[in-house]
């Protein structure tokens, strides 16, 4: 019976160590995290905060001193060349962060998408009150998509207008390339085609997406727009993930 009481209060105690230690890494964790955030975008009255979460545990969280093996970075409101806030996102892989704040986080590689909605593509097409939706097969929707909807208002006039535009990325950038005016029973059959067409052409800012990373693909999906690229050793540091454009 002894025995039986001493195994109990030894697992017991095992299990007080092992949530002790989960809690002290948590507190860790969500510390470094708050680091990363301060470093990306400092603290500023009525912006948010870059959410950053980092991957791993306590033994696989650090690839060597001072560099974390991964994390993921959101950052909302950020202005990008043409238009309006946009969401930015990072997954970030040897990420180095530096015990002097003053000096700049850098990445082995990272994978950065700039998320556009209809109130950032307005700007752009010279539009107000701008949808986005996948254009293709019902059967589809919730999924990714390469051909879009976009409708929106004409700046300064009440003229709506609906395009369907293939999202299309080649040598010479990232290009919304209308195939056709919305028609039909969820389109605007009364609307002028050409006019339609023509306000709903774009390419996108070579400079899109934040550290000098290329677009490699252009998708939609939810009504949001979504430009993506890669980039290895070398990528310009990560502060500049929220760098507004000038």
């Amino acid at each position: 019976m002894r025995a039986r009481r001493s195994v109990t209060v030894a697992t017991a105690a095992l299990a007080v160590v092992v949530v002790g230690a989960f809690t002290v890494d948590s507190v860790n964790a969500s510390m470094v995290e708050a680091d990363v955030s301060t470093r990306i975008r400092p603290a500023t009255p009525g912006v948010a905060a870059p959410s950053v979460m980092i991957g791993g545990g306590p033994s696989t969280r650090w690839a060597g001193p001072g560099t974390l093996a991964s994390a993921s970075i959101r950052v909302e409101g950020v202005t990008r060349p043409g238009l309006g806030p946009v969401a930015v996102e990072a997954a970030v892989t040897d990420l180095s962060v530096p015990e002097d704040r003053s000096a700049d986080m850098t990445a082995g590689a990272v994978t950065v998408s700039v998320q556009i909605t209809g109130d950032s593509l307005g700007p752009a097409l010279g539009m107000r009150d701008v949808l986005v939706g996948g254009a293709d097969d019902p059967s589809l929707a919730g999924g990714v998509e390469h051909r879009a909807r976009v409708t929106g208002t004409l700046a300064g006039t009440d003229t709506r207008v609906s395009a369907i535009v293939d999202l299309v990325v080649d040598e010479s950038g990232a290009h919304l390339v209308p195939v056709g005016a919305a028609t039909g029973p969820s389109g605007f059959p009364d609307q002028d085609p050409d006019l339609a067409v023509r306000r709903t052409a774009l390419t996108l800012s070579p400079d899109v997406l934040p550290l000098g990373i290329a677009v490699e693909t252009l998708t939609v999906r939810g009504g949001t727009i979504t430009a993506g690229g890669t980039a290895g050793p070398g990528t310009t540091p990560l502060g500049d993930l929220a760098r507004p454009d000038h």
